[in-house]
């Protein structure tokens, strides 16, 4: 069964016998509202956005998971961020309790001021009104929903996995944390230890390493708000899967490399050893 809500999420339910399995890909939505204006071309705006990713990890309803996609993008809000990681610069007015930015310095928040090239993408602020309405339409509603489904799920089997999947580009960018720097494959996430135990993380990187793959942990990122906000080791074993762009994708014309079938194969093998390890320790628990 497919749920939606127009404009902000789809929901695909699993179509085999179900599993503690959540795969929530919020950053590459594509349905980029009416009102939605910037001072630079949609192409460098694009290039923020992690294309393909809901295909990559669409075989998830078939193996058992839940597959929660952001319909909207992260250039209009962004779903893995903390709703007071906002540079008050980029606000019209005062906001009502105190903001806590973080790389919204960089130009990376809630509300992204900058492209990953540093370019000012607005053409100008953003009244208070406007950021709440973003918040109460879009943002608000995918963490709710998200959530009922981790904790519906976590009820039921005791447990549940988490996987929080976006793409990177295959060399950092200057507005990120290793500007120039060339990346691996595969970086997996747990916010420095804090959203899974290690046990599992190694677990998903064994599963990535065996395809051929090189696998980083917490570099060159560690996880966001979707991994902080529902992470419990133990209980909710929540992690950021980022895939290197390089593998699958032109980045020039945003078509998909002819390797793009083998890769997708690849990512529902290690989604199918996550889907049988969550089995197992199910039946175990039973």
């Amino acid at each position: 069964m497919v749920v939606l809500q127009r404009g902000v999420f789809q929901r695909f339910d699993p179509t085999a016998p179900p599993l503690p399995v959540v795969v929530d890909v919020s950053r590459s939505g594509r349905e980029y509202p009416e009102e939605f204006r910037s001072n630079v071309p949609f192409t460098v705006l694009h290039d923020n956005v992690s294309m393909y990713v809901d295909e990559l990890w669409g075989e998830a309803p078939g193996l058992g998971a839940t597959m929660l996609y952001a319909c909207f993008p992260s250039f209009w809000i962004d779903a893995n961020r903390n709703e007071l990681d906002i540079d008050a610069d980029l606000i019209e007015g005062e906001w009502p309790v105190p903001l806590k930015p973080t790389v919204s310095l960089r130009g990376l928040g809630l509300l992204k001021s900058k492209s990953r090239y540093g370019e000012p993408v607005h053409e100008r602020k953003l009244t208070v009104a406007e950021v709440m309405e973003r918040l109460e339409k879009y943002h608000r509603p995918y963490y709710a929903e998200l959530g009922q489904n981790i904790e519906r799920l976590r009820s039921a089997f005791g447990f549940a996995y988490q996987l929080s999947c976006h793409c990177m580009s295959a060399v950092g960018a200057p507005t990120h944390p290793d500007p120039g720097k060339p990346r691996a494959d595969f970086c997996l996430g747990d916010v420095n230890g804090a959203t899974a135990s290690r046990g599992f993380v190694e677990f998903v990187q064994q599963a990535i390493q065996s395809l051929g793959y090189s696998c980083t942990i917490n570099d060159p990122y560690s996880g966001g708000e979707l991994n902080t906000r529902f992470g419990r080791p133990g209980t909710v074993e929540s992690i950021m899967v980022e895939i290197n762009k390089k593998l699958f994708m032109d980045v020039n014309t945003f078509r998909r490399k002819p390797e793009f079938a083998k890769v997708k194969a690849d990512v529902t093998k290690v989604l199918r050893a996550v889907t049988d390890h969550a089995r197992a320790r199910a039946a175990k628990a039973a």
